[in-house]
């Protein structure tokens, strides 16, 4: 994506001489290679104003400048947001030092970097038991951390941050606050004030730094690998003198999917007690909240997700390929990447996700076209998972032509407010079943509880199955939005059923909330006497069970114990009395008394006077 223009114009840049000079380094051999590659940039330099619907592009809107462009070498450090009061909520020198984790939020768009939490080693007893964490009750808690253990929880995965709405250099992160640039009715709402009435914990997973690149493949690739192994490549801006710098990370993790699962376990701990887990991810971050969760089961983290929800989900491709030739990250070139990797990877994990632990996977799609296509950019088995065991809806917002920009990004980037804003409101209707009572979850949605979700699930992977076993094909099943689109507000909005069957009854299968309340990782969140034990990394015991052990341990050693001792007791009264009775018989006429039992007297046992 260069600049674009005709050599020679205003808009001939130098990416554009540099692809070509690329172009000409890669395929100086053969004439014919040579003639399709120069014909590749001349087709791609022309066509660059062109608007391709079926390339989903993460670029949020700019409200300056052409969208095509690449980001500057140059920061922004006269940008309101660069101000020194403004980063001064970022104790850790965030845009310049490296800032990666898990921020809570709490109502107002306030936030805070999530603490680190007691963790469970296997060899150290100490930490068997939850020490605490110094406040008094879960209001206090509440007030300074906008966090609580035993609340629910939803963690945000943003995706590519290479672009002029929110980067490193401009000083912009994602917020749960709406701007007036996409909540054309609500400027400045908070998408997660419902989520934070309900007693849910809202956090936001950044990886920024690291998202942050000219080219979307590339910060992709990270949430798998590190490709060249040298460290992960992330992004500083420093505002007092206007630079940027790429600096390598050397932790030990290396994919922001294992920092993902590092950011989770500092964040979380492992004394969690919420009933539910739900990861939210976007675009290329669904990739990342789809991995980070596979791990974290792999793992029977307490924190591992019970729901996923993969808003406008995207992977990357070649833009134009000719003749093994291709245009990528406005390069001309012949490297395929990944190839068909993280949608492989993606519709595999989202599928023994299901199997395995039973986590429900719910899709949505806001930009035109992407629900049109069967495959999205998927090969076929990749596309079959996906569309078996993930429900999808797809929005309509029509309303997005009202907003100052680009229209495609507001559809793109509207996704994320309406799912969160569903959130408070109960299910949309489902028009081919509008005398169901109200409330009942037929469409998929934010609101819609996890056992809920769980029985739309299980249909369709029912009726998928039984369609292949009949031998027919595959059918896309989704809930399209039928009315509602005109509107910024969810409470409008219904949906039709597309190639869907609606279920004859919406009660869930026992069995399968049976498998799932006694997984490893609910059984972790229990702290009475039903906790699971098992010697893993998150061995932790409840209170309970360590009273219920002291008793057992006194039942067990105690009694012998004591017997032991009244044997000893016993003999030693047996010798004694004994000595007395030969003591007696020595003793004519001796009105001492014994204390030994008398087996004549018929009196039983008396204690009398001994001197």
């Amino acid at each position: 994506q260069p600049t674009g223009g005709a050599p020679g114009s205003a808009r001939w840049g130098a990416a554009d001489a540099a692809m070509v000079a690329e172009g000409a380094r890669l395929h100086r051999g053969s004439p014919m290679v040579r003639v399709a590659a120069v014909a590749a940039v001349a087709w791609a330099s022309s066509a660059r104003a062109i608007d391709f619907p079926d390339i989903n592009i993460d670029l949020p809107h700019i409200s300056s400048g052409d969208k095509l462009q690449f980001i500057d070498d140059q920061g922004d450090s006269g940008s309101s947001s660069c101000s020194p009061q403004n980063l001064s909520w970022y104790a850790s020198g965030w845009p310049t030092a490296l800032d990666w984790g898990i921020y809570w939020y709490g109502p107002g768009g306030m936030f805070k970097r999530a603490s680190k939490r007691q963790q469970v080693k296997r060899f150290d007893p100490r930490t068997w038991l939850d020490h605490g964490d110094g406040f008094q009750n879960s209001t206090e808690r509440l007030a300074s951390e906008y966090y609580d253990p035993s609340r629910n929880t939803v963690i945000y995965f943003h995706g590519w941050s290479g672009t002029g709405a929110w980067s490193t250099h401009k000083c912009k992160r994602l917020t749960t606050i709406c701007g007036r640039d996409l909540c054309v009715e609500s400027p400045g709402l908070d998408v997660a004030d419902e989520w934070y009435k309900k007693g849910w914990n809202v956090g936001v997973f950044y990886w920024d730094q690291f998202a942050d690149e000219q080219c979307m493949r590339d910060a992709e690739q990270k949430i798998w690998f590190d490709r060249e192994g040298d460290g992960l490549l992330w992004k500083s801006y420093n505002p007092s003198n206007n630079s940027i710098s790429w600096l390598e990370y050397r932790g030990p993790e290396t994919s922001v999917a294992d920092l993902c699962v590092t950011a989770v376990r500092e964040a979380i701990g492992d004394f969690y007690s919420g009933r539910t887990v739900r990861f939210v991810g976007r675009s290329i971050g669904s990739q990342l909240a789809v991995s980070c969760a596979a791990r974290l089961h792999e793992d029977k983290h307490v924190a591992a997700p019970q729901r996923m929800a993969l808003l406008d989900p995207f992977f990357t491709q070649k833009e134009f390929s000719f003749l093994g030739a291709g245009i990528r990250c406005g390069k001309v070139t012949s490297e395929t990447g990944i190839g068909g990797f993280a949608q492989e990877a993606t519709a595999n994990y989202v599928k023994m996700l299901w199997r395995t632990h039973r986590v429900a996977t719910e899709i949505y799609v806001s930009t035109s076209g992407d629900d049109d296509d069967d495959d999205s950019g998927m090969d076929s088995k990749a596309t079959k998972d996906m569309q078996t065991y993930a429900v999808q809806v797809a929005y309509r917002p029509r309303w997005c032509k009202r907003v100052d920009g680009d229209t495609m990004q507001c559809e793109h980037r509207s996704v994320y407010p309406l799912y969160f804003l569903g959130y408070g409101v109960p299910p949309p209707p489902n028009t081919a079943n509008l005398n169901a009572p109200s409330g009942l979850c037929q469409v998929p949605s934010a609101s819609c509880t996890d056992t809920e979700l769980r029985v739309l699930v299980e249909h369709q992977v029912a009726r998928a199955q039984s369609r292949e076993a009949a031998g027919l094909g595959l059918v896309k099943q989704v809930w399209d939005q039928a009315a509602g689109q005109d509107t910024f507000t969810v409470k409008d909005d219904m949906f039709s059923p597309v190639n869907i069957e609606s279920p004859t009854t919406y009660r869930p299968d026992a069995e399968i909330e049976q498998q799932v309340a006694s997984s490893d990782v609910m059984s972790q969140r229990e702290w009475g006497l039903s906790r699971k034990w098992h010697l893993g990394q998150q061995a932790g015991v409840s209170s309970e069970q360590v009273m219920l052990g002291l008793k057992v341990i006194a039942v067990v050693v105690l009694i012998p114990v004591g017997a032991v001792v009244g044997y000893i007791v016993a003999r030693r009264l047996a010798r004694l009395c004994s000595r007395e009775v030969d003591d007696d018989d020595d003793d004519d006429g001796s009105d001492v008394m014994s204390q030994c039992p008398s087996d004549t007297s018929g009196m039983g046992k008396m204690p009398l006077m001994h001197e």
